[in-house]
């Protein structure tokens, strides 16, 4: 099977909608960054829609990851991410400790993930009220999961002899998200 996490399915580096979707949070991300260090926080306009699209790049680039690199060849439809993370991180060589940790940041980032992708004028505005509780510390905590999410992924991949995955440690040696400690996985060490 093809794994899609480095290239696009035409075999393609550009077509690769997960690695898109992650540089496009990171880029987002970077900008905001640098206009909160430079002026403040009361400086920066739509602050609230900011975060959230941050959000919604990173839960479309973890979402893709997990859904185009999981077979499901006797299933109708694909598992909701939750799901497929869990089953993916049940794998060798990712330890309990390590499980339990990235199952538990996801827990918390999907349901703000869920109130972007599901987000709209409701009768007691509970999306509206989730995502107004988004901080710029807790989009961080979430660039940093979705790092360590791709890194766990990737190091699970990469035990296949098929892939093409050796060639680097961390997915943030091809994407940088400013303010965030470049760490190489201890797996990949």
């Amino acid at each position: 099977m093809a794994y899609y996490c480095l290239r696009g399915s035409s075999g393609v580096d550009t077509t690769n909608l997960q690695l898109f979707s992650l540089e496009r949070a990171a880029a987002d991300w970077n900008e905001l960054t640098e206009v909160l260090a430079d002026y403040g926080e009361e400086s920066v306009s739509e602050l609230q829609e900011r975060l959230t699209f941050v959000v919604s790049s990173l839960g479309l680039s973890i979402s893709q990851l997990l859904g185009q690199n999981t077979p499901s060849p006797n299933k109708e439809k694909i598992d909701q991410p939750r799901e497929l993370l869990d089953m993916i991180l049940k794998q060798p060589p990712i330890d309990r400790t390590e499980r339990r940790r990235l199952t538990s940041a996801f827990g918390e980032f999907i349901d703000y993930y869920d109130a972007v992708r599901h987000f709209g004028r409701s009768k007691d505005d509970q999306k509206h009220r989730i995502l107004d509780q988004l901080s710029y510390d807790k989009v961080k905590r979430f660039c940093q999961m979705t790092i360590d999410i791709w890194d766990a992924v990737l190091l699970i991949y990469r035990q296949d002899p098929d892939s093409d995955l050796a060639d680097f440690a961390s997915v943030s040696e091809m994407v940088e998200f400013e303010g965030l400690v470049k760490v190489v996985p201890v797996h990949s060490r």
